[in-house]
C-alpha cells in the first residue's frame, strides 16, 4: 500500500473515531464502551506493529559500533 493511501486511510480512521468517541460521550453505552474498548486495543496492536517496523528499520540502517 502506497504511504499516501495509507496516510488518506489514517484520516478518515481519526474521523471515524472522533466520531466515536463524540456519540459516546453524549450517550454512554455498555455497547459504545465495548466499542471504544475494541478501538482501543486495536490502536495499541497497530502502535506495537509500527513500533516494532521502526526498530528493524532502525537497526538495518546503523552501523554496528566498533570496540
Amino acid at each position: 500500500m502506497p504511504l499516501t493511501t495509507a496516510r488518506r486511510n489514517l484520516q478518515r480512521l481519526r474521523i471515524d473515531i472522533e466520531a466515536l468517541v463524540n456519540a459516546a460521550g453524549s450517550e454512554a453505552t455498555l455497547s459504545r464502551r465495548a466499542a471504544l474498548v475494541d478501538v482501543h486495543h486495536q490502536l495499541r496492536l497497530l502502535g506495537q506493529r509500527v513500533n516494532a517496523a521502526l526498530g528493524a528499520a532502525t537497526g538495518a540502517t546503523e552501523k554496528p559500533q566498533q570496540a
